[in-house]
């Protein structure tokens, strides 16, 4: 049976779209409160942080790993 692998790549990619979404939002949206803004703060960091793991690894690595 073939191997089926999964698109780290694109989900990388998804992530820092992502990302990028909740920052364009957030300045858009000055009035929100602390909580919320903090936690989509946050959302971004781990978007971001994520992304780029994966697709830096993906680039040292090569695309077998």
């Amino acid at each position: 049976m073939g191997r089926v692998r999964f698109p780290f790549t694109f989900t990388g990619l998804m992530a820092l779209g992502i990302g990028l979404w909740i920052v364009a939002y957030l300045v858009g949206h000055r009035a929100l409160d602390p909580g919320a803004e903090a936690l989509a703060t946050g959302t971004a960091v781990l978007c971001f942080g994520f992304g780029a793991y994966v697709l830096i690894r993906r680039l040292r690595r090569g695309p077998q790993h």
